[in-house]
């Protein structure tokens, strides 16, 4: 595997076991109640983040298909991708509040263990996407990100990385309200 998508691999792994960290400092009996009105419940962090996973795999999926019908070949360079993304502390500063677009916000309807097992879904499907890349350049693959502009879709999987980091945050908040109820 090309250096920089296992290193993909392993930032989206390292902020996915914070996540699951994040829902374990949760009582099982809080994960589906929501800390206050208009607040998301664990349950629906976690649909969330599986919703996110699945569009950002399927976009993966679709450039790289399309760089292969173009002929583009594997990335000759090995630099960390992470390193340089220039928005990661935007991208994970809970201050900055986004507001999730309508085909990504959790419909309320998957339990705590439904929202955690479309999580882990997600990622295999995220993985595959990953594997699937590698021998494309994915640095002349861009994409409009939806808060942060153009991005290529190394930067793509490392905002991916980094969403689960903000979420996992989001959980232990979620977590620390509930326990003070």
């Amino acid at each position: 595997m090309h250096p920089r998508i296992q290193e993909l691999v392993d930032h989206i792994s390292s902020h996915r076991r914070d996540v699951y960290a994040a829902v374990a400092s949760v009582p099982e009996r809080l994960r589906e109640r929501r800390p206050a009105p208009g607040h998301w419940s664990v349950a629906e962090v976690l649909e969330h983040l599986s919703l996110i996973e699945r569009r950002t795999a399927a976009l993966l999926t679709a450039q790289v298909t399309a760089a292969r019908s173009k002929n583009v070949g594997p990335d000759e360079e090995t630099s960390s991708v992470v390193a340089s993304f220039l928005h990661i502390e935007r991208a994970i500063d809970r201050r900055n509040k986004f507001i999730s677009p309508e085909g990504v916000r959790p419909t309320g309807t998957l339990d705590a263990s439904a929202s955690a097992h479309a999580l882990a879904e997600s990622r295999a499907v995220m993985l595959s996407a990953l594997q699937n890349a590698d021998g494309v350049a994915l640095s002349g693959l861009v994409h409009t990100h939806p808060v942060l502009g153009p991005l290529n879709m190394y930067h793509w999987a490392v905002t991916l990385g980094l969403h689960d980091a903000r979420h996992a945050a989001q959980i232990r908040e979620v977590g620390e309200s509930l326990a003070g109820k």
